[in-house]
């Protein structure tokens, strides 16, 4: 059985393909501020469409509890969606749709989070949805972390495969652990210790070192000694603080962090932030970024690296200048990845906001659509969704 199961080579001529997308899209009223989930199922959809079959798009949006929530209708995706694709998509809402009987060939299924059987896994629901179509393809890495009805569910009762959006999100993950090219080094930021505890001890047992930035380096640089003064941190985590660098060091990996960053006394924007070693912070500094002299330090070493996992801002980003170790981070990043050929994956919400900052979005070996699906396969576990299609017999 092919490890990422495709749909490339199968017979689809006038089949009903169930297609599960993520396009839990931003928007303002009926405006989508951000498509970019809508334009990565693209190419899963057109593959489809030149194996002639007709496509019901099974997605949520929101979180309107089990109730149908007008605000929250697929309507607005699906307009955009046909201005993308540049063929009429029609908006169908029966579990009994027979989808034959329409001219259309793309047909959108409204919000599956109206129905309250979608989040509860239900077996007879996802029974239901199965009978809409004749194959399943899950293109929806960034909700795969999810045991819902259409992600787990419906590969129970058709053949199941993975879409090519889905796909480049596996093998790009797979090459990171099964068979990287060595060094390997994890750049982790972000504000908080406690959502990244199994991340860092599941990466201790696969990488060579580890750069620690973001809020979430305070509490490592308390718990070893050093004055944070007012800067953010959590006491809750100091004593897992400490497993993880006693872990680190039974491991040999090296955990990197900062030696100077940039402070204020208020968290906002401040032209006058001052750079300052660690060992000259007064009591009501805050450290909000990376120092000059760190920013170096870490993107000498990364010119070093053969494989890099970035997951997590370097410091307070939605604040002038302390996007600034996290901008030039990311062009060294791009920079090693196009000239060093290293193999650079980026990946979670926060960070992908800095990329941009960046302008480097582009410039990366991958950049996965999943926050939540992303953190999970990097702290190990495995996620319902990708289990589903791979224990599926029927398309193996």
């Amino acid at each position: 059985m092919d490890p990422v199961k495709s749909f490339h080579n199968e017979n689809l001529k006038n089949k009903v393909a169930l297609l599960r997308t993520d396009y839990n899209v931003p928007t303002n009223g009926k405006a989508i501020l951000d498509t970019t989930r809508i334009d990565e199922s693209i190419p899963t959809i057109k593959a489809l469409l030149e194996k002639e079959a007709k496509i019901i798009i099974l997605t949520h949006r929101g979180r309107p509890k089990g109730k149908i929530d007008i605000s929250l209708s697929m309507e607005p995706v699906a307009r955009e969606l046909e201005k993308k694709i540049m063929l009429p998509v029609r908006l169908i809402n029966n579990l009994d749709e027979d989808v034959h009987s329409y001219d259309e060939k793309i047909f959108l299924f409204e919000n599956l989070r109206f129905y309250p059987d979608e989040e509860a896994n239900d077996q007879d629901f996802a029974h239901k949805l199965s009978k809409l179509g004749d194959v399943y393809i899950n293109d929806a890495f960034a909700a795969s972390h999810r045991a819902h009805a259409s992600l787990s569910g419906i590969p129970k009762f058709i053949p199941s495969y993975f879409g090519i959006c889905m796909t480049k999100e596996i093998e790009a993950l797979k090459s990171i652990f099964e068979n990287p090219n060595r060094p390997v080094m994890a750049v982790i930021g972000g504000s908080k210790v406690s959502t990244k505890i199994q991340l860092l001890k599941n990466l201790i047992l696969k990488v060579d070192s580890i750069i620690i930035g973001g809020a979430m380096a305070n509490t490592f640089l308390k718990v070893r000694g050093i004055s944070i003064g007012a800067s953010l941190y959590e006491e809750s985590c100091l004593q897992i603080a400490n497993e993880i660098l006693n872990l680190a060091e039974q491991n040999d990996v090296n955990l990197i962090f900062p030696t100077d960053a940039k402070v204020s006394k208020t968290l906002q924007d401040d032209p006058n932030a001052i750079n300052k070693n660690l060992d000259q912070i007064d009591q009501d500094d805050m450290i909000l970024d990376l120092g000059i002299e760190s920013s170096k330090i870490i993107g000498d070493l990364l010119a070093d690296a053969k494989t890099v996992i970035w997951n997590g801002p370097l410091g307070a980003i939605e604040f002038k200048p302390f996007e600034e170790a996290t901008v030039y981070v990311a062009k060294k990043l791009a920079k090693i990845c196009i000239e060093n050929n290293t193999s650079v994956v980026v990946g979670g919400g926060d960070t992908i906001y800095g990329i941009n900052i960046a302008d480097t979005y582009n410039s990366y070996t991958h950049v996965s659509t999943g926050g939540g699906a992303f953190l999970e396969w990097l702290e190990g576990k495995e996620l319902p969704g990708v289990r589903a299609v791979i224990d599926n017999k029927e398309g193996g």
